[in-house]
């Protein structure tokens, strides 16, 4: 979700953490285990943003170890109304 809030603030030309503030909530989240991910050895983790349409965010993300994709994920993230827990 910080993801596609700095995502958000960066499609309208905002700085971060300027306000109204953006807060996402996960409305979707779909991990596919590609390989064993070993332990011990360095993690390289690389995220994109795919598509920003009107309050909703989509990021793709994978995991590499030792130069090898052992998982990928998608993250769909919903912008929450700036009234909510009022």
């Amino acid at each position: 979700t910080g993801t596609a809030a700095l995502a958000s603030y960066r499609n309208e030309n905002r700085e971060p953490d300027t306000l109204p503030p953006f807060r996402f909530v996960t409305a979707s989240l779909c991990v596919d285990y590609l390989k064993p991910t070993p332990l011990g050895v360095e993690l390289e983790l690389i995220g994109n943003v795919v598509e920003i349409k009107g309050k909703k965010v989509i990021s793709e993300i994978t995991v590499s170890a030792n130069g090898v994709i052992t998982a990928k994920g998608k993250v769909v993230a919903i912008q929450m109304p700036d009234n909510f827990g009022l």
